[in-house]
Order: C-alpha cells, then sequence, then structure tokens
C-alpha cells in the first residue's frame, strides 16, 4: 500500500524533485479515469479534427477567391458557389466549435461524479474512527473542490493533447507540396514550443500541490473556528483568530499567484515563438511576392499559395496555443490527485486468520476472544475476553477513557482489533455485516438540516409514514413535536439546532427503534442531561428496547443500575 505523504508548502518543491516517482503514480491514476470518458474524449477530438480540416479548406477557399478578385478579376456573380460554400464552412465550423467543449464538459462531468464516488465508498469503507482522524473542512476540501480540479483536465487539456498530435501534422503535410521552406518554419519552431512549455511546466505540478494544500488547510481551519465560534468568544480569542484567518487566506493567494504565474509564462513563451515563425513566414511570402528572395519556391510563388500558407501559419500553432493556456490544468490535476490518492490508498488494517471464519452454530451474539487494540504504541484494550448472550442487558461502565467507545466501535466494525478476534453471531465484525444487526445511537446523536419525520426515517428511508409516527410515539417525540407548528415536519437546524439535548436523544432513539435491529448500543444516552430528563429517557429505553439485546456504555450509576449485567473496564482490561 503506497502511503501518503503529508508535508508543508514550503518542504513541497523539494519533495517533488526527490521524489519524481509520486508524480508519475498520480499521472498513471489520472491515466486511469480516462477508461471511463473514452467515448466523449474521442468524440470531442473527432469534432475537433473535423474543425481543422475545415479550416484548411476554408483557407483554400478564401486564397482562391482573393487570388480570382485580385489578380484574374473574375466576376463576383461567377464565384458566388464559393461564396455559399464558405457560408457553410462557417456553420458546421460553428456548431463544430459550440460541441468541442460540450463534449469535453461530459467527459469531466462523468469523472468527477466516478471520483467522488470512489471517495464516499472509500470513506464507508475507513468507517468512522479511521475518517475522524482527518479535519472535516479537509475532507470537504478534497471531495469538492480538487474533484473539481480534475474536471478541466478531462475537459480541455486532454483533448487538446490529442490535437496537437494530429491537427499540425495535418497541416506541414498540406503545405509541404506547396511550400516546403514554410513547411519546414513549421517543423522547426512547433518542437521549441513544447520544449519550453514542458520546461516552465516543471514546477507546475508542486505548485499546484501548494496551492491544494494551502486550500485544503485552511479550508479544514476555518471550519474548525466556525464550529468552535461561541469558545472563542467566551475566551475573547475572535478578534485574534480573524488576524490567522486573513494570514491563512494571504499564503493561499500568494500560491495561487504563483500558479497563475506560471500559467500566464507558458502562454507568454508560446505567443513569443508561435509570433516569430508567423513573421518569418510573412516576410519570406512577402518578399518572395516582390521578388525580392530567390531561395525555395519563392521565385514561382503565387498570391493564392501565398495567403493559403499565411492563413494557415496561425492555425498551425492554435493547437499548441490552446495547450499552454490549458497546460496548468494538467498540473493543477495532478496536485488535487496527490490528495485524492492520499485517502483512497489509506486501508484500515485487519486482523484475519482462517480459524476467526468458522462458525459455530451455538456460539453467543457477541464474542470478543483475548482482544486487544493499539493506536501505534499505546495500548487502549488488552487481552479482553466477553461474551454477550441474545437478550440481555450489559452496561459498559467505566471512566472516560478507560476503553468503551473502542469496546463499542470493534462490535461496530469501525475498528479492528490489533490482535484477537470479535464475533457477531460466530462471524468476523464488518462493518457491513453490524449495519444489518446493529443499531448505534452515539453520545452526540447527529441530526442533519431537515424535518423531525426525515431525521427519523434516516434508519429505514421506505419506511410509512404510520412506521415513522409509530416510532416517534414509542420515544416521545410525539409529546414535544406536537407543541411545534408543523409536527414532525418542523425543519430543525443542523446538529439538532434549535431542540434540547433530551429531544435530540428521543430523536435518536426513535431512529434506532424503526431500524428494528436485533443489537441496539448507546453510548452514554443520558450524559449533559438533567436528572429528570434522565429518568424519563431511562423509561423510553426500557420500553423501546425490552425485546432487543441492549449494551449501554455509561459511567452513570443511574444507568448501570438499570441493567441486568455490568461490565467494567478500567485501564483497557476487564475487572
Amino acid at each position: 500500500m503506497a502511503k501518503s505523504v503529508h508535508l508543508t508548502e514550503s518542504d513541497n518543491q523539494s519533495y517533488f524533485d526527490k521524489n519524481k516517482a509520486r508524480e508519475k503514480t498520480c499521472a498513471v491514476w489520472l491515466k486511469a479515469q480516462t477508461k471511463i470518458v473514452k467515448k466523449w474524449l474521442y468524440l470531442a477530438v473527432g469534432v475537433g479534427v473535423l474543425n481543422a480540416w475545415l479550416v484548411i479548406i476554408q483557407s483554400a477557399v478564401l486564397a482562391y477567391l482573393l487570388q480570382a478578385i485580385i489578380i484574374e478579376k473574375i466576376p463576383l456573380l461567377a464565384l458566388m458557389p464559393y461564396f455559399l460554400g464558405l457560408i457553410v464552412l462557417f456553420i458546421v465550423r460553428a456548431i463544430c466549435v459550440y460541441s468541442y467543449p460540450v463534449l469535453g464538459f461530459e467527459a469531466g462531468a462523468q469523472v468527477r461524479l466516478n471520483v467522488r464516488q470512489q471517495l464516499f465508498e472509500q470513506f464507508l469503507k475507513l468507517g468512522p474512527a479511521e475518517i475522524k482522524h482527518h479535519q472535516t473542512g479537509t475532507l470537504a476540501s478534497v471531495t469538492l473542490e480538487q474533484v473539481d480540479a480534475l474536471e478541466n483536465y478531462f475537459a480541455r487539456y486532454l483533448p487538446q493533447q490529442m490535437l496537437v498530435g494530429i491537427v499540425p501534422i495535418s497541416i506541414i503535410l498540406v503545405v509541404m507540396p506547396i511550400n516546403w521552406v514554410v513547411g519546414l518554419i513549421f517543423l522547426s519552431t512547433g518542437p521549441l514550443v513544447i520544449i519550453f512549455m514542458a520546461l516552465v511546466g516543471m514546477g507546475a505540478a508542486s505548485a499546484s500541490r501548494n496551492q491544494f494544500l494551502a486550500m485544503s488547510r485552511m479550508s479544514g481551519y476555518f471550519l474548525d473556528r466556525l464550529q468552535g465560534l461561541s469558545t472563542l468568544k467566551l475566551f475573547g480569542l475572535a478578534q485574534a483568530e480573524l488576524v490567522n484567518i486573513k494570514n491563512r487566506a494571504d499564503g493561499f493567494r500568494e500560491k495561487t499567484m504563483t500558479v497563475l504565474r506560471i500559467a500566464f509564462l507558458s502562454s507568454a513563451i508560446l505567443e513569443f515563438f508561435s509570433a516569430i515563425a508567423v513573421a518569418l513566414i510573412a516576410v519570406y511570402v512577402g518578399l518572395g511576392l516582390l521578388g525580392q528572395i530567390h531561395f525555395g519556391p519563392a521565385d514561382h510563388i503565387t498570391l493564392r499559395e501565398a495567403l493559403f500558407v499565411l492563413l494557415l501559419a496561425p492555425e498551425f500553432f492554435m493547437p499548441l496555443r490552446q495547450l499552454a493556456i490549458n497546460y496548468h490544468d494538467r498540473a493543477a490535476a495532478l496536485g488535487a490527485s496527490d490528495a485524492i490518492l492520499a485517502i483512497l490508498e489509506q486501508e484500515p488494517t485487519l486482523h484475519i486468520t482462517p480459524s476467526d471464519l468458522l462458525q459455530s452454530k451455538d456460539c453467543p451474539l457477541i464474542e470478543f476472544s483475548h482482544v486487544s487494540k493499539q493506536y501505534g504504541q499505546r495500548a487502549v484494550l488488552t487481552d479482553i475476553n466477553l461474551s454477550i448472550a441474545q437478550g440481555e442487558k450489559v452496561a459498559l461502565i467505566g471512566e472516560s477513557g478507560a476503553g468503551k467507545s473502542t469496546l463499542i466501535n470493534l462490535i461496530l466494525g469501525f475498528e479492528q482489533p490489533t490482535t484477537g478476534s470479535v464475533l457477531l453471531k460466530g462471524e468476523v465484525v464488518t462493518q457491513t455485516h453490524s449495519a444489518q444487526r446493529i443499531a448505534w445511537v452515539g453520545q452526540n446523536a447527529f441530526i442533519f438540516h431537515g424535518s423531525i419525520k426525515d431525521n427519523i426515517a434516516l434508519a429505514e428511508p421506505n419506511a410509512s409514514l404510520q412506521r415513522i409516527q409509530e416510532a416517534a410515539q414509542a420515544a416521545g417525540v410525539i409529546e414535544f413535536s406536537e407543541q411545534l407548528a408543523e409536527g414532525l415536519d418542523t425543519l430543525i437546524g443542523e446538529r439538532g439546532y434549535g431542540l434540547s439535548g433530551g429531544q435530540v436523544q428521543r430523536i435518536a432513539l426513535a431512529r434506532a427503534f424503526l431500524k428494528n435491529a436485533e443489537i441496539i448500543i448507546l453510548d452514554e444516552p443520558t450524559a449533559n442531561l438533567d436528572d429528570a430528563n434522565k429518568v424519563k429517557l431511562l423509561a423510553v429505553i426500557a420500553v423501546l428496547f425490552e425485546h432487543q439485546t441492549l449494551i449501554i456504555a455509561t459511567h452513570d450509576p443511574v444507568v448501570s443500575s438499570k441493567m441486568s449485567r455490568q461490565v467494567v473496564v478500567a485501564q483497557g482490561c476487564l475487572l
């Protein structure tokens, strides 16, 4: 498994200089994403090539018309079919110019959708225990802004890169039989543009990666401060944090300007060489028409030939010019893909032996067998042996930090033991397995922005209104929702803004009840509740989950006294 490298912005340039393999890894991953959008890319390139050949035909027609009108004095009526042909060419070219970016955008949109799906599946695979080690703002930045940065690579850069390999060569093949000197000018100046553009772009990937690092960290920092705004104001640190946010924003601005400088420099270099090449061609054909130069086919050059090669000169450099404009899209995609891969390459550590997969018909509902859990060098659980039978009511008792939450994470499959095994009905616990059999209510149950009804139905989105109302009634949600203007359809803020702690817990219990799982796990359900609300909530829990296996993590003696069995955890061991 490749490991992600976390760098400061100042170390990023030297990292890319010394570790080209990482940049190659990102490039290979980007190339692999093209498989899902080949159709759109090929269509975009086909439209681009068609437009290029129409330009060649258009240039030939224009050169002929000017030769016929100026030199041969042919009447305009006799040339009317050519003018009508030009109109048709303009219309078809307009359709091509419109279709090219539309097809490219479709390719980029498909890639964004696919990569976001990969990230979401990875988040589900890693689970809450692994995700909590990342800043929420950083993960949001990667999923949104950095995935968006991939779009232009597929929508603009890749099709243009393919066109650069086709259009200039086509123009050279057309020009060579007419004027081989102009063809040689194209051949000598075209590669120079690509070489110098590549030299300028060497630091572009690192600069873009610096920009994305700064953006991700700024997003995470800002979200953390936004969530902790009350604490900052209470300690009088709000103004100081404004200064810190400004400094981070300025740092991001500087790195963005660095990326733009590279983009403008690459464009300026191409414009310089293309301008020189066009000037050379113009001077050569001009002096040839005046009879001032006798090199190559200049002695017998006609106005038609001169105009034809002059009209094609800017078109020869147009794909290269556009590639230079889009070159920073490649650098941006490489920088973004590094952050995306850092998440996609992360894997939870699994310790499954063949003996763990054996099933027993008489096995306990939940069984811990010599389970230990470590985070680095820190031991959290040590040699845990525990069995829980169907229908038991168990209290996991222990002070904060004793290991109760880690035990719950192991049962839920959010984490895997360092040694030993955790079995659910004789099978090794996985997130998918536990999600089918377990309903979990955390200490701080998350309430989404939406209606009370929608938050309850989260456990079973297809549940009927009657079942949702029954769950709300059983959990005591109806008691307070009836006092609201819209009842269960009342909109509530994110994290339950506008509701009390006890009301939030009741919505979470209704959600768990609606799932109708055989195992219910509650993590500190009475935390932050007063005695009166605690008694009410415990009564609701006793009624709701009378027939299910119930596990409550708590350090509250009132809660543990309501359970039929107490399991005491102290310093990572069972007492």
